[in-house]
This record gives structure tokens, sequence and C-alpha cells, in this order.
């Protein structure tokens, strides 16, 4: 028996700027399981073996595929997976926030980042809940925001690890599509889950097996709902890098760091440490204000470009690079295990290295 798949919805499908342009054949697949569940007349198996999985491209047709669709312009796009990070108390949320008011509004980001238009976003708490009602209003206080109709917060995070957990990340999306079918929500741009670590009960985020099904999960929402997912989490004890397997920087298309030179100042600093689909973009700058009103702090961004943070930022490099080096004195340190030792490229961490040695610094054994 033939079954009847709705061709318009595929057309739309296929017209679409996406980036992972092969979920087509998923959607269409998944499509026929549906309607076979409706259907006893029809069998689940001759629709498995009917219906191929693996769609052969010729070379012309993928150069003809979509190109990357930016919904922040060299920050992310449509679909990728990406990781906000940095230690305790570095200003993670607030920065977070930020981010959410320009997603939201459609506004240019850190005086630098064009946002293609106002997006749709959840945000998935899981830990300081009673802090972010006086985060939230002090930084929509500072860009005089009193709503925001596509913004959608949940006090709890999907689980990406425990399929036997309530709060799963497959019923998140189908709740989601849910509202959408009852007209109650958009298509969702944007899931935030902050954090990580909330949202991976029984996982351990030091093995690589455990975080390939967390990023699996991740990619499933991803092509589920056409959303970028981005994860926040937190650095190792000595704050150089993300927490946890080697797995996650390798499946994460952008990270971003957050940093703070010092204890005890407003001063922080985002760095980009991957962006797999771009240029790397210079470090940004910015404050963490006081909001008296509010009870909390927004952020102010310092001026793109500015060379006294851009050679303060490079100072901070090469005494993390000697500290590493002194820590591990009379062993040999590749480039590549320096540059990741403090999230850096290693052409950059290479000229660092040329600048300490001209400069004849020493290292203490």
């Amino acid at each position: 028996m033939n079954v009847i798949v709705d061709k318009t919805s595929i057309e739309l499908q296929e017209q679409s700027e996406v980036k992972h342009f092969t979920d087509m054949r998923a959607l269409q697949f998944e499509k026929l399981i549906i309607e076979a569940d409706g259907n006893p007349n029809v069998s689940k198996n001759e629709i498995f073996e009917s219906s191929p999985v693996f769609k052969p491209y010729t070379f012309a047709e993928m150069l003809e595929m979509p190109s990357k669709k930016w919904l922040m312009d060299q920050v992310f796009g449509a679909g990728d997976i990406g990781m906000i990070y940095g230690a305790p108390g570095c200003g993670k949320t607030f920065l977070i926030i930020d981010m959410i008011m320009s997603l939201c509004t459609g506004s240019r980001w850190a005086n630098r980042f064009d946002v293609q238009r106002p997006l749709y976003i959840a945000y998935c708490a899981g830990e300081g809940l009673s802090g972010l009602p006086p985060r939230f209003s002090s930084i929509a206080k500072h860009y005089s925001i009193t709503s925001l109709h596509n913004f959608a917060f949940y006090a709890n995070p999907p689980q990406l690890y425990d399929d036997n957990a309530i709060a799963t990340i497959n019923r998140f999306c189908n709740e989601w599509k849910a509202r959408q079918l009852e007209k109650d929500a958009k298509p969702l741009d944007v899931l935030i889950i902050d954090t990580l670590h909330t949202a991976t009960n029984a996982a351990d985020e030091n093995s690589a097996q455990h975080m390939g099904k967390v990023l699996s999960s991740c990619r499933l929402a991803a092509n589920d709902l056409g959303c970028a997912v981005i994860l926040v989490h937190h650095t190792n004890k000595n704050g150089a890098i993300e927490r946890g397997s080697s797995s996650l920087r390798g499946a994460m298309d952008f990270m971003i760091k957050i940093e703070k030179p010092s204890e005890g100042i407003t001063k922080a600093v985002m760095t980009c440490s991957k962006l797999k689909d771009g240029e790397q973009w210079a470090e940004q700058s910015f404050n963490l204000c006081s909001q008296v009103e509010c009870g909390s702090v927004y952020v102010l961004w310092d001026e793109p470009g500015n060379p006294k943070q851009i050679k303060g930022s490079k100072m901070s490099d090469k005494e993390k690079l000697k500290a590493e080096m002194e820590r591990y004195a009379g062993r040999t340190l590749t480039c590549k295990t320096l540059a990741e030792s403090i999230a850096k490229t290693e052409p950059y961490t290479r000229k660092l290295l040329n600048e300490l040695e001209n400069a004849k610094v020493v290292i203490e054994r």
C-alpha cells in the first residue's frame, strides 16, 4: 500500500537554508513512520526496506548545497552546537543574559556581532534560579526592555544523558513541537542549557563514551527543532580549558571562553577559542556595572579592537604559557599541547613562544 507524504512541506524544507541539509531524508523517513503508526494496513518493515536512509549526492549537487546560515554573524548559525565556558564567578550568566537580550531583539551584540532578526530563545537553567530575576531585570533595564514575547524560560534543563529521567531532551523536543501545533510557540532558533553539568545527571563528563551520548542528544535537538544549541559549562581546575572529555571540544561548532584577568575586579574578557566555519575573532572585554535598583549588575561592553585591551590579553597569555612550562619543567611540550592549555590557536601560541624566546624569558625549574 502506498503511503502519501506531504510534498509541500518537504519542498519547503528543501528550500530552507539550513546547515544540516541531509536531515531532509530523515524527516521524510520520520513522517512515513508517524503515518504508519496510524494506519494498520501499512507495515513498518516495508517502510524500513523501501525508504533509503543514505542519499548520495553528486559533486555538482554537493556544491549547490546551501551555505551556512548565520544567526549571529561570525558567532553561530542555525543547527550549530556551541559552548560558553568559564570559571565560577567570571560573569558567564550575565554574558548569557546579555546575549539573550540581543538575540530576542535582533540587536547587535557586544557592539560588533549582528543578529539576523529577532530570534526565538529557550533558556533552561539548572542552578542559581533565585538569582536570575534580579540579573534579568538589571540587564533588561540597561537596554530599556520591558517584555520579550519570543523568550521562554525553563527552571529545569532537559537531560542529555539519562534516558530514564522524566525531563529528557526527547520530551522537551516533543513538547515544543506540540506547542507549535497548538500555535502556542514559534519554531525555536536557540536552545541554551545552563549548565551542562546539571543536564547530564549520572554521566561521567570525563568519559568520551558518556559525552558522546550527550553530544548525540544535542544533535538530536538541533536536528529535530532546527535550532542552535548552546551549552554553558565550567573550566577545569587551572581555568585554562573546559572541564571534561576532549570529545566535547572536538564536536563543538563554536566555543567562547569567559575569564577575569584577576580576582576582585569587574572587568572580564570574552575570547573565541573555536569557530569551525569562520575565523576566530579578536577577544572582547566588558565590565560588570552595578544596577542598584535591581540589586544586580549589567554588562557594559568596551569598544572592539582597543589596542590596550589586546595588549593586556597578550601579556596574560604569555604569563599562562610561562606558568604551564614551569609546571612541566624538564618535559617536552608541543605547541599544540601549550595552545590547548591556554585555549588559543597554534599559530598564535607559536608567536607568543617566539616572543618569549626573543625576550630571553627564564623558565623557573
